[in-house]
């Protein structure tokens, strides 16, 4: 009886193909997986987290297990800008939310409308792509290269859409390390499409969970911050920014900024779907930021990343056929394969499973009906030396056995 009673959306709902396709592994004994997005436990500050957790419940109780503001706290509030180093930007252009995820679907909320274009890259993330879909929302792809979003093509699609009559709501990019081909769009690039933007009136939502995992190369400034200082524009960029990568995604903490408008309407949202966000997690944090520890602590991320990076790349050169092109980024969690077109991930996860490794097919980041076959996605943080090398070594037997 309950199933007649679904709404729409909820009969039509996708639910993650990721999830799922790891699920179907689970029993492999042995399997050697590089599917998952999940930062290394061995990267979580846990001595530091477990101190200051016991001394804030402990001498802030009154506070933080209280119901918290909706908008956040406002001493993390205080300490996130005073990291980001944005004097001029004021709490209220500031929200903290549960996770990345949520924070993206509250301006979708305040924003689309069923029917509605939400433009993103192709392929793009997949938990963003599926909260767009929920939501009834045109998703419309362009192309990225190594360079990142191709600007060019964004504009071709722009002038059609506009010229059919549909209504582009934003911009959606994952510009440093991009989920899932691992990408960095370039600075050039990032001016070119804040200009667009601006010019076109069309605002952007910058999805930042990795910027931070930078392991070598010149880290080059976010869309908010370009827009911020050589534009002096806060409005046309919404930034998201997610601590799941480099302290925890356990305690569910991102915070956005962008226009103070926009910001109060994601705030109501908030306090409809969550309340607020966990006052605990979001005080830690705050201290944990005030007692200086960050900049060690991301400087130990990336020194412990950096030779599982290197891992990666070195067997993925190694073993697999030269006809195999592959992404070399410089931070983040992932690697992307480019197969041939004849060669299809999808069948390749199939086949892996006999050799116990596993990946994401690269359809699984494309919206539905949009899908391309050739290619995959490799996550290398959650596995031992030794695991990537076997894992890389069974994926490159795989691929001459598919092929032949």
């Amino acid at each position: 009886m309950i199933k007649e009673l679904f709404t729409e959306t909820t009969r039509t709902m996708k639910s993650s193909m990721i999830r799922e396709l790891v699920a179907s592994t689970r029993n492999i004994k042995g399997l050697i997986s590089f599917a998952g997005g999940f930062p290394a436990p061995q990267t979580f500050p846990v001595e530091t987290l477990s101190k200051l957790y016991a001394e804030t419940i402990a001498n802030e109780s009154s506070f933080v297990l209280q119901y918290g503001a909706s908008e956040g706290d406002p001493m993390l509030k205080e300490e996130l800008l005073k990291w980001e180093g944005y004097d001029d930007i004021t709490p209220d252009q500031l929200l903290i939310t549960a996770g990345a995820t949520n924070a993206i679907y509250y301006m979708s909320l305040a924003l689309v409308e069923p029917g509605d274009v939400i433009i993103c890259e192709a392929p793009s993330f997949l938990g963003s792509l599926v909260a767009f879909e929920a939501l009834g929302a045109d998703i419309q792809c362009v192309p990225l290269d190594q360079e990142g979003l191709d600007v060019v093509a964004l504009q071709n699609k722009v002038e059609e859409l506009q010229k059919a009559g549909k209504k582009i709501k934003y911009i959606y990019t994952i510009p440093d390390f991009h989920n899932p081909t691992g990408v960095t769009m370039s600075l050039k690039r990032r001016k070119e499409l804040i200009e667009f933007a601006l010019a076109a009136r069309i605002p952007i939502l910058e999805d930042n969970p990795y910027s931070r995992l930078r392991f070598r190369g010149e880290a080059v400034p976010t869309l908010f911050r370009i827009a911020h200082d050589e534009y002096a524009n806060t409005d046309i960029v919404t930034e998201v920014v997610s601590f799941s990568k480099i302290l925890g995604p356990g305690l569910r903490l991102a915070f956005v900024k962008g226009n103070k408008d926009l910001i109060e309407r994601m705030c109501s949202w908030q306090q409809k779907v969550n309340i607020a966000p966990d006052n605990v997690s979001q005080r830690v944090t705050a201290h944990f930021l005030n007692r200086g520890y960050m900049d060690d602590h991301l400087k130990m991320c990336n020194d412990h990343y950096r030779p599982y990076l290197d891992k990666m790349l070195e067997a993925t050169s190694k073993y697999l056929p030269p006809y195999i092109q592959y992404t070399k980024p410089e931070g983040g969690l992932f690697t992307w394969l480019w197969l041939p077109q004849t060669m299809s991930g999808d069948a390749l996860f199939e086949q892996a499973k006999e050799y116990k490794v596993s990946f994401i097919p690269g359809s699984k980041f494309y919206p539905t009906n949009q899908e391309k076959f050739n290619s995959l996605r490799l996550n290398f943080s959650f596995s031992t030396f030794e695991q990537i090398e076997q894992g890389m070594k069974s994926l490159g037997t795989i691929m001459e056995e598919f092929k032949a």
